[in-house]
């Protein structure tokens, strides 16, 4: 596994872990990829990368890295740019260190095929298991915006900061959860709306809060909904 530092006024604030830059796949077995992005990661304070057993590692892995109704005849190939990645990456945690001072950030770095996560969140998505530790799955053969990867990388390090010494339970601490971390992203990063948000008229947020606490009360009854702005085409799972 290749890895990188990131320091600011030399103290360490980052570290960057690449389990797999570049990867043929001799067949068409994604748990012979699974298994190759997993093998290196060992048992840390933080668990294997934020999860608590290298089984629930690779679940999540096989669930954000492939199409859930993908082509199983297909052969994997990529190779990441590693050295565009860091550079960008390293430029971020620095912005947001000094925002948001603190622990030393891990962060690991995926290979993600996807077709959701390159279409509708420009081909950069990203996961905080825990504190002080983010996932970010990245498509590697079509991330072209670099603004976009930071955007990620910024909210997810918020992320990373409100779970050393807060929980995400219910819908209202992950209203907040969320909010607050694409509060920090516009504020430290800037630009243009991240892909993944999206602004609501006030009438059609009253109405989703009315739906989300009529499925609270009937669960059941989600299984029939309709299409919903907050669930996209599904509005239970």
């Amino acid at each position: 596994m290749e890895s990188e530092i990131i320091k600011h006024k030399s103290k360490t604030i980052a570290r960057i872990y690449f389990p797999c830059v570049n990867y043929k796949s001799r067949s068409n077995n994604k748990s012979e990829l699974i298994s190759r992005l997993s093998e290196e990661i060992d048992d840390s304070d933080g668990g294997y990368a934020g999860f608590n057993t290298k089984k629930n590692l690779k679940k999540y892995l096989r669930e954000m890295v492939f199409n859930k109704a993908g082509n199983n005849n297909r052969r994997y190939i990529f190779s990441f740019n590693k050295a565009k990645i860091v550079k960008t990456i390293l430029k971020t945690i620095k912005k947001c260190f000094k925002v948001l001072p603190g622990r030393i950030t891990n962060i690991f770095v995926f290979p993600t095929f996807s077709r959701f996560v390159k279409k509708e969140m420009s081909s950069s998505t990203g996961y905080t298991p825990w504190s002080d530790i983010i996932l970010i799955l990245i498509n590697p053969s079509s991330l072209r915006n670099n603004k976009v990867l930071e955007k990620t990388v910024a909210h997810e390090f918020n992320h990373s900061v409100f779970l050393r010494d807060k929980k995400c339970v219910t819908l209202l601490d992950s209203i907040i959860f969320e909010g607050l971390a694409e509060h920090f992203c516009e504020w430290v990063i800037g630009g243009d709306q991240a892909p993944w948000t999206k602004i609501f008229d006030l009438n059609i947020n009253y109405l989703t809060l009315e739906d989300l606490n009529g499925l609270q009360k009937n669960p059941e009854s989600a299984r029939h909904a309709g299409p919903s702005p907050v669930f996209g085409q599904l509005r239970w799972k």
